[in-house]
């Protein structure tokens, strides 16, 4: 019941404070806003409509869950098509709050500028790219950036077997020979922020110097021979049911389901590391990125958006990300975006 009664006392806060100042902490005016919140003509009602990246929409979920609880006239709908499909989504005037588990591109920003639509950056938490294989394949434990180039960049196209990437593996400075073994890669589609960040991350600076010698092609990096999909669950079940499978999720999805996949190690070039959520924090761990929700200025006001963007922002809502799997941002990002939402900053701010 403290619990409860606090979780209250911080929602009350936010949403009863209008001034422009900078707010460092969701807790600070949570005091003198306590009865208010307990008051039931104070509760809010309407509907909200959040979409995005799946990789944000389980911490989404457990906000809106939570969310839903002190408020339960509020209507939810939370879905994880894709980060691109999220941008599109907010770019058609179609939804108040979106989820992207990379930054916004800037061709994104330029769709929302034409439509006349600002927006507030949020960072939500921090998360690993796992690359994974069938818990089955003992041939396989770590992989640096230039063995998952030579496996699934653009130049492997066409390769069928692990052994069909050790010529090029070797060319490029990676740890082959590899396994012969049916090659199964399923992994996320280009909709998805994890498809672009595992490319960003991964597999740009060798894709980048391929196609500067005129050895890869300069507009792909990604072989487009494999197995697509937006949902998490699905890559899951491929990795599972192939040996010799490869592909990559969030770390949160991939670590739910250590009794299905293995989660390998990989080589940034300061040797293995492991992904888990201590690795990850100290950014040991070489695949790793922010996650983010973005807000439409002109509906940020909306009692129900107001008070969901308070409650992500506060420190209850903040547990909600390592329940989700992921990593707590650092406190001067969550204060930074406290300090964009009291102040309404537009914009690419991080």
């Amino acid at each position: 019941m403290v619990a409860l009664f606090a979780v209250f006392g911080m929602l009350a806060a936010s949403c009863g404070d209008d001034s422009d100042a900078p707010s460092s902490s969701a807790s600070s005016s949570a005091s003198s806003s306590a009865e208010s919140s307990s008051d039931p003509e104070a509760a809010l009602s309407g509907s909200l409509m959040i979409t995005g990246s799946s990789t944000v929409e389980p911490v989404t979920n457990l906000l809106a869950e939570a969310f839903s609880e002190l408020h339960p006239d509020v209507a939810f709908s939370v879905s994880g098509p894709g980060s691109g499909d999220g941008h599109k989504a907010a770019c058609a005037g179609e939804v108040p709050i979106w989820n992207s588990s990379r930054q916004i591109k800037d061709k994104e920003v330029a769709c929302l500028e034409e439509k006349g639509i600002e927006f507030i950056e949020f960072r939500v938490g921090i998360d690993g790219i796992s690359a994974i294989t069938s818990i089955e394949n003992d041939a396989v434990e770590c992989l640096n950036f230039a063995d998952l180039y030579s496996l699934v960049g653009v130049e492997a196209t066409g390769f069928s077997k692990w052994s069909d990437a050790n010529s090029l593996n070797a060319e490029i400075g990676g740890t082959g020979p590899f396994p012969e073994g049916d090659l199964e890669i399923f992994a996320p589609g280009e909709e998805s922020g994890t498809f672009d960040s595992f490319i960003e991350i991964a597999l740009e600076d060798v894709w980048e110097e391929r196609a500067e010698a005129g050895e890869a092609d300069a507009n792909y990096a990604v072989r487009p021979d494999y197995n697509a999909s937006a949902n998490d669950n699905v890559i899951i079940d491929g990795i599972a049911g192939n040996k010799y499978s490869l592909g990559w999720v969030g770390f949160a999805f991939a670590d739910e389901a250590r009794d299905e996949v293995k989660l390998l190690e990989v080589d940034g070039g300061d040797g293995c590391v492991a992904p888990s959520p201590a690795t990850i924090a100290d950014a040991s761990f070489p695949i790793a990125r922010f996650l983010y929700t973005y807000v439409d200025v002109a509906q940020a006001d909306d009692p129900a958006v107001k008070g969901f963007i308070e409650f992500m922002l506060s420190d209850e809502g903040q547990k909600y990300v390592v329940d989700a799997g992921y990593v707590n941002l650092a406190d001067s990002d969550l204060a930074q975006g406290r300090d964009s939402w009291a102040n309404k900053t537009t914009g690419k701010t991080f």
